[in-house]
């Protein structure tokens, strides 16, 4: 929970101190937000570690494509981590992964929309249980995104819905990391 106000006092932050000048220069940006869905890793009765949730926080760039135009085109780039853990009484589990992500979108008055693809570096199962510690590497994965972000009037903070079509693989054996991910983020 200290991670997730952090994030929160950061992007309002970012946000208080923004400033668009000029339109077709890159802006950067901070976004943080929770991502659920995907396959069932672990079952503890009570919880469910999933390959598509967790905590994701990260920065982007947004690199105008068009100038002059009426309608904004952009590449929006960006490099997230993502985690999600569970604990149960015989011990714990988490999945980690690096989602780096590239984006074509447009935006229309506040709503900005695009798709594009996401490469999740190093996915990586941990457990630390009674019955061993394990660490499972899990191959990179290369998968499909698309995005809507809501930017606030008058500011920089938006708030976005993403879906994400990808699937993990180790010794052949593939797993879902198909969800959603709720976020936040701010351009400064």
């Amino acid at each position: 929970m200290t991670i997730l106000r952090s994030a929160l006092a950061i992007a309002i932050s970012t946000a208080a101190i923004s400033a668009h000048s000029n339109e077709n220069i890159p802006t950067l940006g901070l976004h943080f937000g929770y991502g659920f869905g995907g396959e069932t890793l672990v079952d503890t009765g009570d919880e469910e570690l999933k390959a598509g949730s967790g905590l994701l926080f990260g920065g982007f760039v947004q690199v105008p494509l068009t100038s002059n135009n009426a309608q904004p085109v952009f590449a929006k780039l960006g490099m997230s981590y993502m985690r999600d853990s569970i604990s149960a009484s015989d011990g714990d589990a988490s999945f980690d992964k690096f989602p780096i992500d590239a984006l074509v979108m447009t935006q229309v008055n506040n709503v900005k929309f695009g798709a594009g693809l996401t490469y999740h570096l190093n996915p990586t199962y941990e457990e630390d249980s009674d019955y061993g510690d394990y660490e499972v590497e899990f191959d990179n994965a290369l998968g499909f995104i698309v995005e809507g972000d809501l930017t606030l009037p008058n500011s920089s903070v938006e708030f976005g819905l993403r879906y994400t079509k990808i699937d993990y693989e180790v010794n052949g054996i593939e797993f879902d990391g198909n969800g959603f991910a709720l976020t936040m983020g701010s351009t400064f």
